[in-house]
């Protein structure tokens, strides 16, 4: 016999048949985080309730995002700390809670997503109370720590790596994300171009939403600015507190005085000076103006951090700070463009020539070593008939914060077949071969890096474990893909005894970040144009032939591929001098070498004063642990032969 329903569960179920048959309010995206959000210190500087009035230009970005709004795609290029990513989460709190359709957020990795998620998405699963109490009580738990879906009524969000064509198989929904676009790959498997991938989702839904987020970064290879020109390119236009005038805000008019202890901004229209407190005012009465208004489906913004709120970003001072320090550093600079001014960085490489490089030759011949050049580094480029050297100097910054200053101080090849002893026998002597500083002491190499990958690998081997080396010799190979370092910090595939433990100095390979090298070469050739012999980071000797120069500009960026490829033409095809720099210069970087910085791998404005003045005395600057090839036991071959591991048991000796 069913028990009755109490007068309590009545008025329960009656509020709830009520709610389900009103009909939904229109709401906007900015309207529902304005009522709902709650940011947690997890996710943001200001913990609290969200105000759209604190970061105005971000409410007509989310509004477009809204179920009714006629837009079908919003793409934001961006640089970092202008409110985007919590935009965004304001739009699944509003999809959740609101707007009852399958969405799906790619973010260009799994361990990406899985970030994002635990930092941004899960504060709103748990501490919005709308969508807490949508998802309810445990299933709300259960959300946070689902990785790849969460199922809300009406609706399943779906959480994806962008790098892998499974995430855009089989699943179909009208509502779109994808977060962090430029770090997606330009192809993903053999599937094709990520952002049509994404695209074939949503097409079950007539009015659907594709949201594109991200810093961009290589002009040509940034799939954001893409997306940003084949929108209606949107610029907010603020008004110019003392003469009217409507001002697009731009890096070249922030200016500062020369202690940099003040910064303003400077109207393009009437010269007023602009003081960063009008910045509040500004924002409140600023308009997105399209530059082309015709397109009327897909909106795209532009955010620079320039127009950040005062509190929730960079003012304009700390960016004047940070561009004076980094200003002259291209590789610093390129960040400083993508991360703060929200612009793509243009590649120099293509404006490079070898017959301009060869004007910038210096005093200083082959072989000699330049005042103010302190440390010494190799790069060997293994062939069939030859092996190829760079000898690379290096020393302090010719300006604080700046890269070390390098010399090319030895380019030759030593002919022969690299299978023959003897060519690795007269490398040997060429590592060894006494040098004289500036100050006629000797001076050592530091470290060499010879390439493995090729037909020679058991011969570098060899070479590389010999005991007779009197300094560090490296095995390297490019890595595969692209790595932010000059070198990784672990060796791979190492030798291991018998038992598997890795032989401490034993052979390995260390991983070279080939494209981030090339970046900082490339970068500094072009930026070296511009500067003062003096300043100059790259130094040529006397004596290069054309064929070296050649050869260092014998690849050029490809952005389809997003890495260098040979130029064509005949007279690139060596590209030896590029490749022997790269390992050269990375080799400086491994982290039992660092020069420029101190025991931690940090940089040390000291280092390069204390090494002078070691190097000045004839003190040695390094003791050299030798590498040592692992001999087993005789007694063990036979075992070992027949892959039989020997046990030794407690009281049993070798």
């Amino acid at each position: 016999m069913n028990a009755p329903i109490s007068p309590s569960a009545h008025a329960i179920m009656a509020t709830a048949c009520a709610r389900a048959l009103r009909p939904r309010e229109r709401l906007t995206v900015s309207q529902w985080a304005d009522r709902h959000r709650i940011l947690t210190s997890k996710q943001s500087g200001e913990a609290g309730r969200w105000r759209t009035a604190r970061n105005p230009m971000l409410r007509e970005i989310m509004d477009c995002l809204s179920a009714h709004s006629t837009v079908r795609e919003v793409t934001v290029m961006k640089s970092s700390q202008v409110g985007v990513t919590e935009m965004s989460v304001n739009w699944i709190g509003y999809i959740i809670e609101h707007a009852h359709y399958p969405a799906m957020v790619l973010m260009p990795t799994l361990e990406s997503r899985d970030t994002w998620k635990a930092q941004k998405l899960n504060p709103l699963l748990s501490d919005t109370e709308c969508v807490r109490d949508i998802l309810g009580g445990i299933r709300s738990r259960d959300a946070t720590n689902s990785k790849d879906m969460i199922d809300y009524p009406g609706g399943i969000l779906f959480l994806a790596g962008g790098n892998s064509p499974n995430s855009y198989a089989q699943k179909s929904v009208r509502f779109l994300m994808l977060d962090d676009l430029d770090r997606f790959p330009m192809v993903v498997g053999d599937e094709g171009d990520p952002v049509e991938l994404a695209r074939s989702r949503v097409k079950a839904f007539p009015r659907y939403k594709i949201l594109l987020a991200s810093t961009p970064t290589l002009k040509g290879a940034s799939l954001i600015e893409r997306e940003y020109e084949a929108g209606d390119q949107r610029r907010y236009q603020v008004p110019c507190p003392h003469c009217g005038e409507r001002l697009v805000l731009r890096w070249s008019n922030v200016k500062a005085n020369a202690q940099l202890t003040e910064a303003w901004y400077q109207c393009e229209h009437n010269g007023c000076i602009i003081e960063e407190h009008y910045k509040p005012a500004m924002l409140a009465d600023g308009i997105w103006i399209p530059e082309k208004p015709e397109i009327k489906n897909h909106r795209s913004y532009h955010i620079s951090a320039i127009y950040a709120p005062i509190g929730l970003g960079p003012s304009w001072l700390d960016l004047m700070i940070q561009f004076k320090r980094v200003h002259k550093d291209p590789q610093q600079l390129k960040t400083f463009i993508n991360s703060n001014l929200g612009e793509s960085w243009e590649d120099q490489t293509n404006k490079l020539k070898p017959h301009d490089l060869a004007k910038r030759m210096g005093d200083h011949t082959l072989g000699i070593i330049p005042p103010g050049c302190l440390a010494l580094t190799v790069g060997i480029d293994t062939q069939d008939k030859w092996l190829a050297i760079t000898m690379l100097g290096w020393g302090a910054p010719a300006h604080e914060n700046g890269p070390a200053r390098l010399w090319i101080l030895d380019w030759t090849e030593i002919q022969g077949d690299t299978t023959n002893p003897e060519v690795w026998n007269e490398l040997e002597a060429y590592l060894h071969r006494p040098l004289l500083n500036s100050f006629g002491k000797e001076i050592k190499i530091r470290a060499a890096a010879i390439d493995s990958r090729g037909h020679r690998t058991e011969q570098v081997k060899d070479f590389v474990m010999r005991t007779s080396l009197r300094i560090r010799v490296y095995s390297v190979q490019g890595a595969t893909n692209r790595i932010g370092r000059a070198i990784a910090q672990a060796g791979s595939y190492p030798n291991k005894n018998y038992i598997g433990k890795v032989i401490k100095h034993g052979y390995c390979v260390w991983n070279v970040g080939t494209e981030h090298c090339k970046d900082f070469i490339f970068a500094n050739l072009a930026a070296d144009g511009e500067r003062i012999p003096s300043d100059r980071v790259f130094n040529f000797p006397q004596g290069l032939e054309d064929e070296y120069f050649n050869g260092l500009l014998s690849e050029v960026y490809d952005p389809e591929k997003k890495r260098y490829i040979m130029r064509i033409g005949a007279k690139h095809k060596r590209n030896e001098p590029l490749d022997t720099a790269v390992y050269a210069w990375a080799i400086g970087h491994h982290r039992d070498i660092n020069i420029g910085r101190g025991r931690a791998g940090r940089p040390d404005p000291k280092y390069w004063t204390r090494l002078e003045a070691m190097l000045e005395s004839g003190e040695t600057v390094e003791v050299h642990e030798p590498t040592t090839p692992y001999i087993a036991p005789p007694q063990l071959a036979a075992k070992q032969s027949r892959n039989r591991p020997r046990v030794i048991r407690k009281g049993q000796h070798d």
